[in-house]
């Protein structure tokens, strides 16, 4: 498994420039024994594995927590600034994403967060490539920043998916990683089969 950081917090950078670190960690993911690759794509990385698994034939593209509708009304996410940057303030990452975490975890995690911003271009994929992609949306009952209702109708009407729905918060990598490695480990399964 590989997780390579994406340079989402320069607002020139195009998608392509985006998703370069990680097409070029796939000749480390590749195998020669013919398994699949799964490209798992976290909340804003949800817009990028579709990139990812274009390049890759047959990949399984999972979306995580994607965020295919709006943020839930009065979730605080930090204003952009004239950039069109925006920057967690630590104390406020804490309290609106980490809420699940031991306190001493969440500082850990909000000190590490990085700037976003949107790419500098217009999506490369339409609706119709991203539909035509081997996708599962995978959906968490209780996430903090998306509901689940919209999530759900949203992976059915943009990309004809009913989601797998799981326990839990939008960071289901942290909160049970045990859980979502499972998850991940059947679906990778079902596509060798």
């Amino acid at each position: 498994m590989l997780a390579p950081d994406l340079p989402l917090g320069d607002p020139a950078t195009t998608y392509a420039e985006r998703v370069r670190p990680a097409l070029a960690a796939l000749p480390v993911a590749r195998t020669d024994d013919g398994d699949p690759i799964v490209v798992v794509g976290h909340s804003m990385g949800a817009a990028y594995a579709p990139l990812v698994s274009a390049t890759l034939p047959a990949a399984l593209t999972v979306l995580l927590c994607p965020g295919l509708g709006p943020l839930r009304a009065g979730f605080p996410w930090p204003p952009a600034g004239p950039d069109g940057v925006s920057v967690w303030d630590p104390s406020m990452a804490v309290a609106a994403l980490y809420p699940r975490l031991e306190p001493e975890r969440a500082w850990h995690f909000a000190a590490r967060l990085r700037p976003m911003a949107p790419a500098a271009d217009r999506y490369p994929l339409g609706r119709a490539e991203r539909a035509a992609l081997p996708t599962v949306v995978v959906c968490a009952a209780d996430d903090e920043m998306f509901a689940l209702e919209t999530e759900r109708d949203r992976a059915r009407i943009s990309l004809g998916v009913d989601p797998v729905e799981i326990p839990g918060g939008h960071l289901p990598m942290l909160t049970d990683p045990v859980g979502l490695a499972a998850l991940l480990d059947g679906f990778l399964r079902r596509s060798a089969s």
